[in-house]
């Protein structure tokens, strides 16, 4: 905690704060949207505008979401905008970097900008995006000023003669590289094998062998370009994360995360819910997701992401495993789980900084932590006993598979640079308040 003499602030924050990997009373000073003073509430700066936090809440950092989908364009109906930064908000997300699987798939500048559109014009929290693997790689050259964090690579990225061309690029562009890692010729394999497939059997379909040699293979590339900084993104198996510390090992700058469906849920819901588990890579057995959990536990995956992955629920009820569409929402109910999990002792505190300060750090951002200097993102949470049912989501896509779950903490209150943007599940800021953060914002 730091004591500055400042006269006067825009805004005090008060209550039991999460700094520095504890939980203080504290005053948190915001200025022009940004942190400037974290002192004793005894000597805290005046301010025209205080925000409490009493009894049974607590102040915590805005989340970073670095793995999301908010659709939009020729699939706005499954997710848009607004919808889907009002499901940030009230998960107190305060910035999410959006993937490229659009339609029309975004790989270019010019796909790029009508996203841009749609976003400025909606967006209710911050917000950078991730491109896809471009036609014309010169173009990767332009586009942090255009709010790109990186590339997202898919499975069949990989069998492309410019891979390598493309990390060269990125490494010479300090953009992140971020690989689905599924193995494109194991799963081609298996989906052969399984002539009538269902989506009982969606992990067997996509087995656990396709992640495992996607992570080698994709090491083994990083190992022959100098400079590259690389992140697998929602890894299912501990093997994977295992093989991403031992590269780090060898000195390459690689980073992973996993999501609260690996940690938490198994195979088994596949048999139970059908199409609403489908999710790609699959959910495993129940022995790898233990696995997982303990990888969280033990803090050694770098980052929580939710893989926010919206659709209408009568497309995940389809009959024929082909039509059903992999994923599910996640954004309102990540920070809730992990509260309600450090709460019951099964997680440690620190396990806030997996959903904020981690992946903050990895894209570069001045958000995920209260610091001095970095931006006035703060989420009021509270002691309070609620049930996940996805027909109360604000995203379009009205189901979960953690539906029924009983969590113990809620959002409350979530202030984006200094604003009060969520307030008892209200919004109360207007479409656009987002803001696009560029990298080079921070450079």
């Amino acid at each position: 905690m730091e004591e500055r003499s400042l006269s006067r602030v825009d805004l005090i924050v008060e209550g039991k704060a999460y700094v520095e990997g504890r939980f203080i009373e504290c005053a948190i000073g915001i200025d022009e949207g940004i942190i400037a003073s974290i002192t004793k509430p005894s000597i805290a700066p005046r301010a025209e505008h205080k925000v409490i936090a009493k009894g049974n809440e607590l102040i915590v950092p805005g989340m970073v979401d670095m793995h999301v989908h908010m659709r939009g364009l020729e699939e706005s109906y499954k997710e848009d905008w607004l919808t889907g930064t009002m499901s940030a908000l009230r998960g107190g997300v305060t910035f999410i970097c959006d993937m490229p699987n659009n339609k029309p798939f975004i790989n270019s500048i010019s796909r790029l900008k009508m996203k841009l559109d749609e976003a400025r014009a909606n967006a209710l929290v911050d917000y950078g995006f991730y491109l896809g693997f471009p036609e014309d790689l010169n173009e990767l050259r332009q586009v942090k000023g255009l709010g790109v964090y990186g590339v997202k690579l898919y499975p069949d990225d990989y069998r492309s003669a410019r891979l390598y061309k493309l990390l060269r690029v990125c490494a010479e562009e300090g953009l992140l590289v971020v690989f689905h890692a599924e193995d494109p010729d194991i799963v081609d394999s298996a989906m052969r094998l399984h002539k009538v497939r269902k989506v009982e059997k969606h992990h067997e379909l996509r087995p656990e062998a396709a992640e495992h040699e996607a992570v080698r293979k994709l090491l083994l590339a990083l190992s022959e370009v100098q400079g590259v900084r690389a992140h697998f993104t929602h890894l299912s198996l501990v093997e994977s994360i295992r093989q991403v510390i031992y590269g780090k090992m060898q000195g390459l700058s690689v980073t992973c995360d996993t999501c609260p469906h690996y940690m938490l849920l198994d195979a088994s819901l596949l048999t139970k819910l059908k199409g609403i588990a489908k999710v790609n890579p699959p959910l495993r057995p129940h022995s790898y997701v233990r696995e997982v959990f303990n990888s969280v536990k033990g803090m050694i995956v770098d980052a929580i992401s939710t893989d926010h992955a919206p659709h209408l629920l009568e497309e995940k009820l389809r009959s024929s495993y082909d039509e059903i569409p992999p994923g599910f929402p996640g954004l309102e109910v990540c920070l809730p789980l992990l509260m309600t999990l450090i709460d019951k002792g099964d997680l440690p505190l620190q396990c806030i900084d997996l959903y904020s300060k981690g992946p903050a750090r990895i894209l570069g951002l001045g958000k995920g932590s209260i610091s001095i200097g970095f931006d006035g993102d703060l989420v009021i949470v509270r002691k309070e006993k609620w049930t996940i049912r996805g027909n109360e989501l604000a995203s379009k896509a009205k189901f979960t598979p953690f539906e029924g779950w009983e969590l113990k903490w809620k959002v409350v209150k979530v202030l984006i640079r200094g604003v009060l943007a969520l307030d008892e599940g209200e919004v109360k800021v207007g479409k656009g308040y987002g803001r696009l953060i560029k990298p080079l914002d921070r450079a």
